[in-house]
């Protein structure tokens, strides 16, 4: 009888008669489904805040590389530790992608960089602080002479007639550390003649009147004069400080 008279008063005073009537306490929970709904007539403050958020926010995993565009993500956009090594490629980083002073002594575990990592030429004395390289860290067999002394180079003498037990020398100018103005006074010069030396003469090298120069000196033990060739000498000056 109750529903028979409200179809009445809607038939009489038609939707705006309906709608004072009818109102959400009137109807049943669960009662009105997708089709009484009219396609795109509820808006989003039809909704609440919360309905809101769930249907805006970004599903995990639906972002994928195919739907960013080339350089969208800036460093700006990542939170600290948020790409860790699991998130980047092999060899997918390189030196253009890391700002200067960016790899501490913290990104670097320990005995992680070996020779491959290193090209030729890519440390410099700059990079390598005091007093952090010892033997360890150096090949076998891998340092020239021109890696330990503070100059190196070659020299020709050319000795006159050496005498039965006499000796001769000469001062040697022209050096990297005569043209440098180096004080060696206190340095060892370590001298090597090339081929065709006697092995009966002896040689070395000694202070000079400059302290940037040495002089090579030449002597015959022998009991009978001697007249050495002229060979080319390799030398090196280790440093000794003062």
């Amino acid at each position: 009888m109750a529903i028979a008279l409200l179809a009445l008063f809607v038939a009489l005073g038609g939707p705006a008669q309906a709608g004072r009537l009818i109102d959400g306490k009137s109807i049943e929970p669960g009662t009105v489904g997708s089709k009484q709904v009219r396609n795109r007539s509820i808006k989003p403050r039809d909704l609440t805040a919360g309905a809101v958020r769930a249907l805006t926010a970004t599903a995990d995993g639906s972002i994928t590389a195919p739907k960013l565009g080339e350089n969208a993500i800036t460093t700006r956009a990542l939170t600290p530790g948020s790409v860790m090594t699991g998130s980047v490629a092999d060899n997918n980083l390189s030196a253009a992608d890391l700002a200067s002073h960016s790899v501490g002594t913290d990104e670097v575990a320990d005995n992680a960089i070996g020779q491959t990592e290193i090209r030729n030429n890519g440390v410099a004395a700059s990079e390598i602080a005091d007093q952090t390289i010892d033997g360890g860290e150096i090949i076998d067999g891998g340092l020239l002479a021109r890696d330990v002394g503070r100059f190196s180079g070659t020299l020709i003498v050319d000795f006159p007639d050496l005498p039965a037990g006499d000796c001769r020398s000469a001062t040697v100018t022209g050096t990297p550390a005569d043209v440098a103005d180096a004080d060696i006074s206190n340095d060892l010069v370590v001298m090597q003649p090339g081929s065709g030396w006697p092995i009966q003469l002896t040689y070395g090298a000694g202070d000079a009147p400059a302290n940037d120069q040495f002089v090579v000196y030449a002597c015959n033990p022998t009991r009978a004069s001697q007249d050495p060739p002229q060979v080319t000498f390799r030398y090196v000056v280790i440093g000794f400080g003062g």
